[in-house]
């Protein structure tokens, strides 16, 4: 595995359309984390988003393959990407300090469901291509 990686599921308020919950995360949150962080600050900060594209009596189902609305009570996928697992603790270490981590919290509750947010060590990445 090449560096150090996590992906976090963050679920969407529900007062908040699929795209406010996006452009908040996108250009609020993480410019807020890039303040804190500066260069310490991940290599990447790749954000996913499930499709959800039509409101339906106030909510906003998932656009479903395979499985049922239950299976994605998630709306975003993030996977951050850092040079070593230093690298992440380092940043870990400036996200927890209590001031930032206050600043971080309170941005957090004006857009996810902070209880429902989920994080795990991505391993390997395996890759097939049509040609």
């Amino acid at each position: 595995m090449m560096g150090f990686r996590f992906f976090l599921f963050i679920t969407r308020k529900p007062t908040l359309t699929p795209t406010e919950f996006m452009t908040h995360w996108d250009t609020k949150h993480v410019e807020l984390l890039k303040n804190i962080t500066g260069e310490d600050f991940p290599i990447s900060h790749t954000r996913h988003y499930i499709a959800r594209p039509t409101e339906q009596n106030g909510t906003w189902p998932a656009a479903v393959l395979i499985g049922g609305q239950e299976d994605f009570s998630y709306d975003g996928i993030a996977e951050l990407v850092f040079e070593n697992e230093q690298a992440f603790q380092t940043f870990y270490a400036k996200v927890s300090d209590p001031e930032a981590a206050a600043k971080i919290a309170a941005d957090e509750e004006t857009f996810i469901v902070r209880e429902a947010m989920k994080a795990v060590v991505k391993a390997d990445t395996s890759v097939s291509l049509r040609k």
